[in-house]
C-alpha cells in the first residue's frame, strides 16, 4: 500500500526525483514505526528490572504498615468465601527474623502475630488462642510478606522466578512475578506466590498464595506506609485473664 500511496504523490517527478522522495519518506515511516511500537523488553529483562528496583526498597527497609482486604477462593466450589479486611504490619529484628501482625476486624476479629520464631493468633470472640513454634520453618513467616523488602538474592535462593507481564491492579499499572519454592517441602503446601508489584512504588499491592490444591488467599494492601515508625508492642499480645492458650508444636 504505501508503494501505491507514494506512486500517487507527483506522477510527473523525474525518476532522480522519485527515487530520492521515495528514500526519505521511507525513512521517514520508518522513524513513525519506531516510535509507536518502542522495542518490548525480554522477559529476563523486565524481570531483572522489577528485581532491581525492589531491590532499592529492600537497601533501607525497616518497615512496612497497610490496610489490607484478603480473600479465599475454594476451588472445588469455585467460589471465594467472605472477604476479610483489618491491618498489616511488618517489620525486621536486630537478627533479620521476620516480625508481622496481620490484624483482621471484618467481619470477625482475629490477630495473628510472628516474632522471634514463635506465632500467635488470637481469636477474641472465642476467648482461644494459640501459639505455634515454628521451629525450622520460621523462615516461612515471610511468604505472607513477600516482595517487601527482601533482597532479590536471597528470593532466588529459595524461588525459581518469572515475569508474567505487566497488569493493572485498580488502575494501578503493576510488573507481575510469579515465584515457585524451590524446597519439595514448601511446595508441598505452597505452589506459586504471585506477585504485583506498583510501577510507582515498588511495592506489592496484590498477592496470590496458591495451594497445590487450586484454593488460593488473594491478598490486596491499600494505604500503604514505608519505614513509618512501629512498635514492638505491635508484635506482642498479652491475652486477658481466663482465655484458653492452646500449644500447637
Amino acid at each position: 500500500m504505501a508503494f501505491a500511496v507514494i506512486e500517487q504523490l507527483n506522477p510527473i517527478m523525474t525518476d532522480t526525483r522519485r527515487s530520492s522522495n521515495f528514500c526519505l519518506l521511507l525513512l521517514v515511516l520508518a522513524g513513525i514505526s519506531v516510535a509507536s511500537y518502542p522495542q518490548a523488553k525480554s522477559p529476563q529483562t523486565a524481570l531483572d528490572q522489577a528485581l532491581e528496583r525492589m531491590a532499592a526498597i529492600g537497601r533501607d527497609f525497616h518497615s512496612f504498615s497497610a490496610d489490607f482486604t484478603q480473600r479465599k477462593y475454594i476451588a472445588v466450589l469455585k467460589e471465594f468465601d467472605n472477604p476479610e479486611s483489618g491491618i498489616f504490619i511488618y517489620a525486621r529484628a536486630k537478627d533479620g527474623s521476620a516480625l508481622l501482625r496481620q490484624e483482621f476486624r471484618a467481619p470477625g476479629h482475629k490477630i495473628l502475630t510472628i516474632k522471634g520464631g514463635s506465632a500467635m493468633v488470637y481469636q477474641p470472640s472465642l476467648n482461644q488462642a494459640s501459639i505455634v513454634n515454628l521451629g525450622k520453618n520460621k523462615d516461612k513467616a515471610e511468604f505472607l510478606a513477600l516482595g517487601i523488602g527482601q533482597s532479590p538474592a536471597k528470593l532466588r535462593e529459595t524461588f525459581n522466578i518469572e515475569y508474567q507481564g505487566e497488569e493493572k491492579v485498580d488502575g494501578a499499572p503493576c510488573s507481575v512475578l510469579q515465584l515457585k519454592p524451590k524446597s519439595s517441602s514448601a511446595a508441598a503446601f505452597l505452589a506459586s506466590i504471585t506477585l504485583w508489584i506498583s510501577n510507582s512504588n515498588n511495592l506489592p499491592i496484590q498477592q496470590k498464595l496458591q495451594e497445590p490444591n487450586g484454593d488460593y488467599l488473594l491478598n490486596k494492601f491499600s494505604a500503604e506506609k514505608l519505614n513509618s515508625k512501629v512498635a514492638d508492642s505491635d508484635f506482642e499480645q498479652k491475652l486477658p485473664k481466663g482465655v484458653d492458650v492452646q500449644q500447637i508444636k
